[in-house]
């Protein structure tokens, strides 16, 4: 049974995510917000909706007294892992990716830096309220020199996206509705899986719903690489991981401190890392991301599964 309601949970977050998407769309052609802006700012944000409110679920049940820190920790990170290595990937596949290097170095440092920072607050098992609040305002930052960069250039209209204010409103608020009660399902019924399995919370987290909140990601990039929007697809999933690094974690570590197990140090950031840097590396090259590197990255996700299965 608990498999089953986190499946509904997991459509419930990607149905609410698309809809929130096509607001935060909506409102991006209001506002003639440029393509590349759209991709990483927008729709990466919009796509991360799901671990934020699963990760508020999480830190809402520890602050009652439930552990959950690894649900909180293992979203987060797991999400990002299989959003650089496999969903990249399978982007990869269908389109070679660039990026311009004005862009590759801002998006590379706060990629790198996210990652770091994560490991340097959490390397005593502990990301305090403090830390929290110092990864949240990193973000910001972040957010900021990419407003500053924004040109003003309008985005190119998508199909399906709401085309009035009255249309924007509605789908806002009714996938901000359907994302609670689904992050609610997820988080609930994963939790009753890790004891019922007799495995750690945050293999589900990274395994499980890191995975499955990455969905949304997963149909933008393959839907804009499919359009030959090189820019939109890998600006979508580099946004999303620097949101991932720094906004859920430092929200759930705003809440109430949140644990980082050890495993997370000596394996999962590591990977996470090296990944981010192979990553930066295949888009420096002046062809960009290849099908080849495409595959190399679907290959560590696979490896990175098997290597916390039997670890």
């Amino acid at each position: 049974m608990s498999v089953f309601l986190i499946t509904i949970g997991l459509i419930g977050l990607w149905l609410g995510t698309k809809w929130v998407i096509n607001a935060a769309l909506g409102i991006a052609n209001l506002f003639k917000l440029s393509h590349g802006f759209v991709g990483v700012a927008i729709l990466a944000v919009g796509t991360d909706l799901p671990e934020v409110f699963v990760t508020l679920k999480a830190s809402l049940l520890q602050l009652s007294g439930v552990e959950s820190s690894g649900i909180i920790t293992g979203n987060a990170i797991g999400s990002s892992i299989s959003q650089i290595t496999v969903i990249l990937g399978i982007a990869a596949l269908l389109l070679t990716f660039k990026m311009p290097k004005s862009e590759l170095i801002l998006n590379g440092i706060f990629l790198l830096l996210s990652v770091a920072l994560v490991y340097v607050f959490g390397h005593d098992g502990n990301i305090t309220r403090v830390e929290g609040i110092l990864l949240i305002i990193t973000y910001l930052l972040y957010y900021y020199l990419l407003l500053r960069n924004n040109k003003d250039e309008a985005a190119a209209e998508n199909e399906g996206a709401p085309d009035s204010i009255p249309k924007i409103i509605l789908l806002l608020i009714a996938g901000l509705i359907v994302l609670i009660g689904s992050s609610h399902l997820v988080v609930e019924n994963a939790m009753e899986l890790a004891k019922a399995w007799g495995v750690e919370q945050s293999f589900v987290g990274i395994a499980v719903i890191g995975l499955g909140t990455s969905l949304p990601e997963l149909a933008v990039s393959i839907g804009a690489a499919m359009k030959k929007s090189a820019a939109m697809s890998v600006g979508n999933v580099i946004g999303s991981n620097i949101f991932d690094g720094l906004i859920p974690i430092g929200l759930g570590a705003s809440i109430t401190d949140v644990k980082l197990e050890s495993e997370f140090l000596r394996i999962d950031l590591p990977i996470l890392f090296f990944s981010s840097l192979l990553v930066i590396v295949f888009l420096m090259t002046k062809k960009g991301m290849s099908r080849l590197e495409g595959i190399v990255l679907i290959l560590i996700y696979l490896a990175y599964i098997i290597l916390k299965m039997y670890n």
